[in-house]
């Protein structure tokens, strides 16, 4: 297990944030949303240690050993709502190498607060996204 410094380093520069928003007919306002935090790493002993880290501050995630043919390496993928608030939480107040963190706490927020569901929320995290 990594002790928070090390999982606090670890989130500021190879976490991978991802929030997507794409067509959805079946939804209220035509779009959903998904939002996700990845891990990528060359070590498999690596990914579960990370994963330990985590389930220690009550952050479920889940470990494929191959991501995919092209990407034949294993991966962490933290989802669910409540995870990635418990998850936002440990992100120190730093600068992180890809400049996401920010952003996409914020987002999170909105997506908890059910605002994601609305014209304005959805409008919001588009502009968190940098498209509009």
């Amino acid at each position: 297990m990594f002790e928070m410094g090390q999982l606090q380093g670890i989130l500021l520069t190879l976490a991978r944030p991802e929030l997507t928003i794409y067509a959805n007919e079946k939804k209220h306002i035509g779009y959903e949303v998904r939002i996700r935090v990845i891990f990528r790493a060359n070590s498999m002993s690596f990914i579960e240690s990370l994963n330990d880290s985590l389930r220690a501050f009550h952050v479920e995630s889940t470990i494929k050993e191959r991501e995919s043919k092209i990407r034949p390496k294993p991966m962490l993928r933290v989802s669910g709502i409540e995870n990635l608030r418990i998850l936002c939480g440990l992100v120190p107040d730093k600068p992180d190498s890809k400049k996401q963190w920010k952003n996409f706490t914020l987002a999170v927020g909105i997506i908890f607060n059910g605002e994601h569901t609305t014209q304005e929320g959805l409008d919001e995290l588009l502009k968190l996204k940098g498209e509009i």
